[in-house]
Parts: structure tokens; sequence; C-alpha cells
């Protein structure tokens, strides 16, 4: 990225952001290697990248690989064009989010094709060099609790058939959410069990939504012997007394847009406590962006952002031990989830 004042890059942002549309950072034709911010009258500005990805204005390099573990990315508006800006940023693991009420063939039948796109906008845009690092997807499928109050037999089948296939990594995002009630909370929680027994018999790991409930879906998990496979708690976003039983029990904790609000001084300070080995990023895209792309579509690349927070509130200074902290957060992330498939997946 360029090294230009913020003077000169306001102005340079100012002269092209009549060329992009006043939604997105990008159209469907083009593509801007840039993070770009709305302003006023439809306006953009060029937002910088955390230092340690400022490399240059001829060359995209990164520290090392970041991973987003929760990103729904046929919500997007352009699901090729974020996957070859993670390419430029070294995004180089998605988890694409599914759910069988809500048309998973989406992503399982595109996401290939999103790939090749991405490496066709890279390559017309005289960025070429970088289409092999447009980052692997791995797909997790679960029943939201949002959703719960649709799952039946044929909602169940749907769920068995796509854990069956190998590209899946993961039952989720299932749990309890008692801040939106959409579905009755008895059937929550009938279903997040149900959930819970399937993830074991398939020995996947599990990926959790819980909101104001955590302290009852903790207690569901604990019945169902839950941590007796993997689980991953997506999107934490309270204090570090709510985190502790979390940690005890091992699970993977992930961060994503809210550690780097302004008002979330209790979320970072929960995220010192977690062990290095149990701690990942995501964005939960296309929401929870992070700062400072606040108002945009949230997209896997914006991972960047929440790593580089998260480097700071582990207390990271030196390029050694930042490096460390993001190869440990990339490794997590992959060796939890870009798994074998297990014998279950492949003897159907």
């Amino acid at each position: 990225m360029s090294n230009e004042s913020v003077e000169q890059t306001e102005q340079k942002s100012e002269e092209t952001s009549d060329l992009m549309p006043s939604d997105a950072p990008f159209d469907m034709d083009g593509f801007s290697p840039v993070f770009l911010q709305r302003r006023k009258k439809g306006k953009f500005r060029e937002v910088e990248v955390p230092q340690l990805w400022q490399t240059g204005s001829d060359s995209f390099a990164y520290p090392a690989p970041v991973a987003d573990t929760h990103a729904h990315l046929q919500m997007l508006q352009n699901p090729a064009a974020r996957l070859a800006r993670c390419a430029l940023y070294g995004v180089q693991f998605v988890c694409a989010m599914t759910d069988p009420v809500e048309s998973p063939e989406t992503t399982y039948s595109l996401w290939e094709q999103w790939q090749e796109q991405a490496r066709d906008l890279l390559v017309s845009s005289d960025l070429g060099r970088y289409a092999d690092r447009v980052p692997k997807v791995r797909i997790a499928i679960g029943c939201h609790p949002h959703n719960a109050k649709h799952y039946d037999q044929s909602v169940e089948e749907t769920l068995i058939r796509y854990l069956h296939d190998p590209h899946t990594c993961a039952l989720g995002e299932v749990g309890l959410d008692y801040h939106y009630d959409l579905s009755p909370r008895e059937v929550q929680r009938e279903v997040f069990r149900a959930q819970i027994r399937l993830a074991k018999e398939a020995g996947v790991p599990l990926i959790l939504h819980m909101r104001e409930a955590h302290d009852e879906g903790f207690a569901i998990l604990q019945e169902e012997d839950a941590f007796s496979i993997d689980v991953l708690l997506h999107c934490f976003n309270l204090d570090s007394e709510a985190l502790k039983p979390w940690a005890n029990a091992g699970c993977y904790i992930a961060y994503g847009g809210p550690l780097t609000f302004k008002k979330a001084d209790d979320v970072r300070q929960g995220a010192t406590k977690v062990a290095s080995d149990r701690l990942l990023t995501e964005t939960d895209s296309p929401y929870m962006t992070p700062e400072p792309m606040r108002g945009m579509e949230c997209g896997p690349e914006h991972t960047i952002f929440t790593a580089a927070k998260m480097l700071e509130v582990r207390g990271c200074i030196e390029e050694k031990q930042q490096k460390a902290l993001l190869e440990q957060l990339y490794r997590n992330a992959v060796d939890l989830l870009d798994r074998e498939p297990t014998s279950w997946q492949i003897n159907g």
C-alpha cells in the first residue's frame, strides 16, 4: 500500500470516488484493491491498512497469513471481489457459514466459482501475480437458533446430507439467542441439543452462537458432553468473567469486529485471558464491521483489522512477537477447521 500522507490519500480518494457505487467499495465489473469508507454525498475515502500490512504502492505483502473463521459469503454483494481482496492482504483461509433452512446449496455449488472469479478479477486488475493467494474456503452448516422453529425431519435430512460433504468442516452456527427470540426458547433448546448430538456422531467441531444465553447454553453443552469434541464460541463480546467457564472447558474463542469497537474495553480485557492456542479471528461478515470500516459491508478481508487489534490487545510490540501470534492464530484456525474428513463423513 502507498505511504502517502493522509491529505494526499483523501484528495486522491475524493477525485476517484465518483466512480464508485454508493453501497460498496467495488462494483460488479470492477475491483478496488484498497479499503474505502463511505463519506457524505456518495463519496469515499481510502482507509489506511494496519501498519504491518503497509508494504508499498506496487506490492502487497503480509506479515503472516490470517484466517476468517466465520463469514457468510453467500450474503455478500460480491463474494468473488471479497476473496480477491483477501488474496492481497493475506487472508488465506475462510470458513463460510451456511444454514440448512437458508439455501445452503448456494455456497456449496458456488464457492469454487467465487474463487475462480476472484482470480480473474486480480488478473484483469494487473494483480494476477497474487491470484494463487485466493483463500482456501471450507464450509460449516448448522441451523441457527433464529431458524430453530423451522427444524423438522426434512431440515435435519438436509443438514445430514451436507455434513457428509467432505468440504464441510464443522456444524454451526448453532445455539441459543434470547435477545431476538425469533424461535421459542424451548424449541431453540431442543434443536440445539439435537445438533450437539449430531456433531458428536459426525465427529466434527461445533460452532456456537450464544446471545444473552451463555449460562444456559453452557449448561446444555455440559449435559450433552459436548466438550468431548472441539467447540468454537463465535463472536465473543463479553467480559473476562463471562469468559472463564468457556476458557476452562477448552473452548476455542473467536473475536471479530466487537474487539475493535470504541466502547469494548471489557471485550479487549477478556481477549487477554484466552490461551493463545484457543484464540481465533473472524468477521461474521456481512455483519459486525470492525473499526475503522464501520458503516460499510463487512467482508472477510476485514479480518486484518481485528487481527491488528488483537496484536495490540495482547501486548505484541516487537515484530517478532506480532508474527508469532499471527502464525498461532492462523494455525489454530486451520488445525480446527481445515482438517481431513471424518470417517463418518467418508463412510456415509
